[in-house]
């Protein structure tokens, strides 16, 4: 039955909208993100493995590759005043290094409903993505935004939402309803996600322009009413001058169950978290299920020199358990570089990045296993 009500509002909606206009403008955009990385560090692109009784780190010696980290191919048409529908592929790359062709967006629009307003279903952004990636960090053709780096949540997931301004567009509003799994999980009705975004657009981009934000992402199990899944995010952007100076904040809470290892969410060479699991103290694991806090901020600028010309630097800061006995888990990122755009469809950046771990001997054998990662890159971004 549901499946059937479904079908009949999608064919509602594509009558609705045959009738008001018969032949809708279909336009078609996408982009291309490439790079070529090479790492600095002695072991290159290291994974953390057992060898007989000490894990060790290895991996091929001056490592390098080139990379297509995303092929974006998006389709979208304004059907009619009211109606607008997006569809968006994207490719990733499996363990085999086999790239694959996958559904990133598919969604509806109903625009208008009232002033300034869309009512959106489908498989959509959530509501922090693009405010992440384009009002704040601006690079993701160098990297994914902090909240979606570090794991904190999908960048698309099925379900309702609503979005709008009101007050002249100075308070900016996006609510959504979705399954929590994803784009690429399964559905399994263990819970929904709840999350929203305010954001408040003040000043002028010529002058000076301030856009503080907040939002809240609750997961709601219907298996387990004590388990949490939530998580409380700020932000804040001001562009002054030549000048670009952002700031991200989250604190979150997650609930494990009784017998793991409390390490919440993170980015860590392979082999990594099994080291830290097979080399932690048996009073480390949780002994009943247990409610972690985990959390983190980021820093960005960026700043330009001449014409499509621009410096731009970024910091992280990531606690996979905010617990002062576990602080050595603690991960930082920073990153600086420069962009060229030379043409409209082509941006390229030179840039450096180093992760590093808060401890990088968790055997205490005194030897670093997980040795600062730095690498230099140079990334594309071709635009069609």
């Amino acid at each position: 039955m549901k499946k059937a009500g479904l079908i009949l509002a999608m064919l509602m909606i594509l009558g609705w909208a045959s009738l008001s206009k018969a032949d809708p403008a279909v336009n078609l955009s996408g982009y291309v993100l490439a790079n070529f990385q090479e790492y600095l560090n002695e072991e290159g692109k290291y994974s953390v493995v057992l060898d007989g009784s000490d894990w060790v780190d290895q991996g091929p010696k001056g490592f390098n590759q080139f990379d297509l980290t995303r092929a974006y191919l998006t389709f979208s048409a304004d059907w009619n005043d009211k109606l607008y529908s997006n569809v968006t592929t994207d490719i990733k790359a499996d363990p085999d290094g086999v790239r694959r062709l996958f559904l990133k967006f598919a969604y509806v629009d109903i625009k208008n409903l009232w002033p300034d307003s869309k009512v959106r279903f489908g498989l959509q952004e959530v509501p922090w993505g693009s405010y992440d990636d384009n009002m704040l960090w601006r690079y993701r053709m160098v990297e994914q935004g902090f909240y979606s780096y570090w794991g904190t949540f999908a960048t698309a997931d099925y379900g309702l939402s609503v979005l709008g301004s009101v007050f002249d567009k100075k308070l900016l509003y996006h609510l959504a309803v979705l399954n929590g799994e994803g784009g690429s999980g399964v559905e399994t009705d263990r819970f929904k996600e709840y999350v929203g975004r305010l954001t408040l657009d003040l000043g002028s981009p010529d002058t000076f322009r301030i856009y503080p934000s907040i939002g809240y992402s609750s997961h709601r199990f219907n298996d387990n009413d004590g388990f949490i899944d939530d998580v409380l995010m700020t932000g804040l952007g001001m562009d002054f001058w030549r000048i670009h100076l952002a700031g991200e904040y989250f604190q979150g809470i997650l609930t494990m169950t009784g017998g793991s290892y409390p390490l919440a969410r993170g980015v860590w060479p392979t082999g990594a978290v099994d080291a830290l699991k097979a080399t932690a103290e048996p009073e480390d694991f949780l002994e009943d299920d247990s409610a972690v806090n985990y959390g983190g901020y980021a820093i960005y600028t960026d700043i330009k020199l001449a014409d499509k010309l621009n410096l731009f630097g970024r910091y992280d800061r990531y606690q996979p358990n905010t617990d002062p006995d576990l602080d050595r888990l603690d991960e930082t990122m920073w990153t600086a570089g420069i962009c060229y755009h030379p043409y409209d469809p082509l941006w390229v950046t030179l840039d450096y990045r180093q992760n590093s771990f808060g401890d990088p001997d968790p055997d205490n054998d005194g030897q670093d296993e997980l040795p600062p990662v730095s690498v230099i890159y140079t990334h594309w971004k071709i635009v069609y």
